[in-house]
Order: structure tokens, then sequence, then C-alpha cells
């Protein structure tokens, strides 16, 4: 099952409702572009930046538990499953300190994501067709421009994931350029 705007709205709600303490999670991947309105982006999890979030795990885990959903699982996944993925350090690699954007407040539960020139690097970093597609996206909807993008690559921790992240900088000219000239 897929998670689509509509669905992650009623998410945060609910668990906004169910925590009697303030959380906030910071998201990653391609969440925040989904509750931005992303056309047909969907995702079958949310991933939560562990570093940048600052919850009671205990009253988070259980509050996703009552909803059905699956708390940082580390096991075969059942396809119809909707779950919370916890990302650390590790595969993925943002820098200790940046800055945030807070995209709502759903009762207890603050949302926010790294701005979106960081969160374009880390997608490059993957680099797959749909990555690039965010990056694109996030271009336009932000007004981005590659020297944004470029600047915050240079500030990814792993000088492996930056070396990447530039290299595939390449798709997302190609995108951006064919997008302008489509016009």
């Amino acid at each position: 099952m897929t998670i689509d705007r509509d669905q992650l709205l009623r998410i945060f709600d609910q668990l906004g409702q169910k925590l009697t303490a303030p959380a906030t999670i910071c998201l990653i991947g391609s969440t925040p572009g989904i509750i931005l309105g992303q056309p047909g982006r969907q995702s079958q999890d949310i991933d939560v930046w562990r570093p940048s979030s600052r919850y009671d795990e205990t009253q988070f885990r259980r509050a996703c538990q009552e909803l059905g959903l699956l708390y940082d699982p580390r096991s075969e996944l059942d396809p119809d499953a909707i779950y919370i993925q916890i990302v650390r350090p590790g595969l993925v690699k943002l820098p200790d300190d940046f800055r945030v954007e807070i995209l709502g407040e759903y009762g207890a539960l603050k949302v926010a994501m790294p701005e979106a020139a960081l969160l374009s690097a880390t997608k490059l970093v993957r680099g797959d067709p749909r990555d690039v597609e965010d990056v694109a996206w996030w271009i336009k909807e932000r007004a981005l421009n590659l020297a944004e993008i470029r600047a915050a690559v240079n500030v990814l921790p792993d000088s492996s994931q930056r070396e990447i992240a530039a290299e595939n900088m390449v798709l997302v000219e190609l995108v951006t350029a064919s997008e302008r000239t489509c016009k």
C-alpha cells in the first residue's frame, strides 16, 4: 500500500492527537514532497531522520502501533503495510547541524524537513530516476538554482556521497534543460 498526501495528513493528525507530549519529527526521502503536494508522488514509508527529531521513543512507538503503523521495522514487510522508518546515520549521512523547515503542526506533533537544497542533495546520492525527478520538482517548487544544490552537496559529511551527488548533478541539469526546451 502506498501513502498519498491525504493519507499522510490523516496519519499526522492522528499521531498528533495520540501524543501527550510535544514531539518533532524531521522527514527525509519522498515524504516532504508528498506533504507539499508533489503530483503523483507516493511512498510506502515515512522516513524520519532521528538525529534532528525530538520525541519520547516509547510514546511515539505506541502511538504508531495504535494507528496500525509499523514502527521502524527490521524484518520482511507486508506489501500492504505502512510504516515509519527511523533513519540514523549510516548509509544516509546528513550534516550534524542543518536548518529545518516546519511543514506543519498537528496537535502535539510538529513535522519538519531539511531545507529543499539539502534534501535534493541527499536524493542525488542515490540518483535513481525517481530521485532525479524529485530534485527537478524541488527546483520548480522552491525556485532553487543548481548553485544552491551544489552548495548543499558540498556540506554532505561523507566524501564519497559528495562525489556521487556531484556526478548526478549532470542528470538534473539534463532534466531541467529538457523541461526548459519543451516549454
